[in-house]
C-alpha cells in the first residue's frame, strides 16, 4: 500500500527530487546548482522565480517523491514546473496548497500515473453520513477519496494518463458521501480542485477507470472542479460549502469507464470551459450543479457509449438556493447514446425546492445527437423521461441547428419557456418535438420526419407558442398535434399532412 516509508534501499534514481529540491533553494540563495540536478531558474524577482523540479519514476511507490516536490514548491512560494518523465509511476493520495505553476508529463499514454492498490480511507472522525472527508483538509492525516487534491492555486496540467485500474480503489471502510447510507470504495475524484478561488487548465490529460461501485465504475468523477470548504459553524456539509470562484477548463482529453468526466459544482462568479474531449463508456460523462453568476462552455465533446443516465447534465438550485443568473453553452458536440439515456438534461429547481424564479439559462446549438434505438424500448412510451433534449424550467431556452438521429421519446421535450427552438433536423423520435405545460417558446424552421407518433406537440395547458414554418412528415399518428387544453398558440406555415385537430398544417 502506496502509505508504506521508502527506505535506504530505494532505487538511486528516486532520490533525484530531492536533490533538485535543494539544487531549487540554492538557486535561490544565489549559489551555484549542479547541472545534474536537472533545476533550472529565471529571475523576476525571488518570489517569483520559476523552478523545474523533475521527478523520476522508482518503478513501485512515487508517492512521497510526487508530494514532496509539491510541498517543496507551495511551501516555498515558488512559481514550479513539476516534470514527470516518460515511464509509469505509482502513487496514493497526493494534495497541494496553492500550488502555482505546471504539472506537466511527456505525453499521453507515455507518462502514466498509476494508483496503488488500497488506498487509505478518510480519518474516520471525518468519514460518517453527516460528517464527510471534506469537513476537514486533506492531507496524510484525512486523505480524501482523491488521488490528486489541489486547493486554490494557479497551474496547469498536461501530457499525462492517470489510470486506476483497481475495482476497490479505496481500501475499508472505503468512504461516506453526504447522507449516504453505504460507503464507496471507489475513487471521488482523479484530480479534485477545491479551496476558494483557483484558475486551472487541464488539457491534454486521459484518466481511465474500470468497474465499480461509482454507477458501475471506480471513480465518480475524472476531474472535479467544486466548492468544498465549509463555514465555521456548518450544520450541512453538503448544503452549506462554500462557492469555488476562478477560471477552469478541460481540453483535449480522453476518459473512459468512469461515472463522469469533467464536472463542476458549487462555482461562483466562475467561468468553464470543457471542449474537444473525448468521453466513453460513461454513464454522465459531462455536467454540473448550482452555479451562481457563471458561463460555461461546453463545445466540441465527443461522448459515446452512455448506457443509463445522460450524456450532459445541468441542475441549478438543485441544493443551494440564492444563485445568481448563469448561462450554459452546449454547442458542436457528438452524442451518443443507448436507449433509455438522455443526451441532455436541464433543468433549474428554483421554484419547486426555493420558491424563487428560475436562473439558469441555456444555449444548445450545432451538435449531433444519436440514440441507439434497436432495443424498441421507446415504443408506447411518452416523452418526458428519456428525451434526447429534455429542459425543464430555464429563465430561457435556445435550440438551434442540431441534429437529432433516432430520437428515442423526444427529440426536444420542453417544460416551461420562455424559449426558441429552430433550425433543428429531427428524424426518427417517438415525438419529435414536445412542448408540455410551456409558455412562449417558438418552434420554427425545424425539419422533423418519421415521428413514431406526433411530430411537434403542444400538451398540458401549452400556451401562447407560435408554430410555424415547420417541414413535418411521416408521423406515425400526426404531424402537428395539440391536446385542445391552453391558449393563445399560434400554428400557420407548417408543411405537414395530417394534425389533431384538423386545420393546423
Amino acid at each position: 500500500m502506496r502509505r508504506s516509508i521508502i527506505g535506504a534501499t530505494r532505487h538511486k534514481t528516486s532520490v533525484l527530487v530531492l536533490v533538485v529540491c535543494i539544487a531549487g533553494l540554492m538557486l535561490t540563495l544565489g549559489i551555484p546548482a549542479s547541472a545534474s540536478a536537472h533545476a533550472t531558474t529565471t529571475s523576476a524577482g525571488a518570489s517569483w522565480r520559476s523552478h523545474t523540479i523533475v521527478v523520476l519514476p522508482n518503478g513501485y511507490n512515487d508517492t512521497t517523491d510526487i508530494q514532496a516536490a509539491f510541498t517543496t514548491c507551495t511551501s516555498h512560494n515558488w512559481v514550479c514546473t513539476i516534470q514527470l518523465v516518460k515511464g509509469t509511476y505509482y502513487t496514493a493520495q497526493v494534495t497541494a496548497f496553492g500550488f502555482r505553476g505546471n504539472f506537466v508529463g511527456a505525453g499521453q499514454g507515455r507518462t502514466i500515473i498509476q494508483a496503488l492498490p488500497n488506498l487509505p480511507a478518510p480519518a474516520a472522525a471525518y468519514n460518517t453520513p453527516s460528517s464527510p472527508f471534506w469537513v476537514a483538509a486533506p492531507g496524510p492525516s484525512n486523505p480524501w477519496p482523491d488521488l490528486f487534491t489541489f486547493e486554490n492555486g494557479t497551474f496547469t496540467i498536461s501530457g499525462m494518463t492517470v489510470n486506476d485500474s483497481y475495482s476497490d480503489s479505496i481500501a475499508s471502510p472505503g468512504w461516506y458521501d453526504y447522507g449516504a447510507t453505504t460507503p464507496s470504495t471507489s475513487l471521488y475524484t482523479a484530480i479534485e480542485v477545491t479551496g476558494l478561488q483557483a484558475f486551472v487548465t487541464i488539457d491534454h490529460v486521459t484518466v481511465l477507470g474500470t468497474s465499480g461501485d461509482a454507477s458501475g465504475t471506480n471513480m465518480w468523477d475524472a476531474i472535479g472542479y467544486e466548492g468544498m470548504i465549509l463555514p465555521p459553524g456548518w450544520t450541512n456539509a453538503l448544503a452549506q460549502r462554500i462557492l469555488l470562484t476562478g477560471t477552469f477548463s478541460v481540453t483535449n482529453s480522453l476518459f473512459s469507464s468512469v461515472e463522469s468526466g469533467p464536472w463542476t459544482d458549487f462555482l461562483i462568479s466562475a467561468t468553464v470551459t470543457v471542449c474537444y474531449n473525448t468521453i466513453t463508456s460513461s454513464p454522465g460523462p459531462l455536467g454540473f450543479f448550482d452555479v451562481s453568476n457563471s458561463q460555461l462552455l461546453f463545445c466540441g465533446n465527443h461522448v459515446s457509449g452512455v448506457q443509463f443516465y445522460t450524456a450532459f447534465e445541468a441542475l441549478q438550485s438543485d441544493i443551494v438556493p440564492g444563485l445568481l443568473p448563469s448561462t450554459v453553452y452546449i454547442t458542436g458536440n457528438d452524442f451518443q447514446v443507448s436507449d433509455g439515456a438522455n443526451a441532455v438534461w436541464l433543468e433549474d429547481f428554483g421554484q419547486v425546492n426555493f420558491g424563487t424564479a428560475p436562473t439558469l439559462s441555456a444555449v444548445v446549438s450545432g451538435n449531433v445527437f444519436q440514440t441507439d434505438t434497436s432495443c424498441g424500448c421507446y415504443v408506447g412510451s411518452l416523452p418526458g423521461t428519456y428525451s434526447v433534449l429534455l429542459s425543464i424550467s430555464l429563465a430561457s431556452l435556445a435550440v438551434s441547428q442540431n441534429t437529432i438521429l433516432d430520437g428515442g421519446a423526444a427529440g426536444v421535450y420542453v417544460d416551461g419557456g420562455p424559449g426558441v427552438v429552430s433550425g433543428n433536423t429531427i428524424l426518427g423520435s417517438y415525438v419529435g418535438v414536445n412542448l408540455n405545460s410551456t409558455d412562449s417558446v417558438h418552434v420554427t424552421g425545424n425539419v422533423i420526419k418519421n415521428s413514431a407518433w406526433w411530430g411537434i406537440a403542444l400538451t398540458n395547458a401549452s400556451s401562447y407558442n407560435v408554430v410555424a414554418f415547420n417541414l413535418v412528415k411521416g408521423s406515425g399518428q400526426y404531424d402537428l398535434y395539440w391536446d385542445g387544453t391552453g391558449t393563445g398558440n399560434v400554428w400557420f406555415g407548417n408543411m405537414c399532412k395530417t394534425s389533431s385537430p384538423p386545420g393546423l398544417c
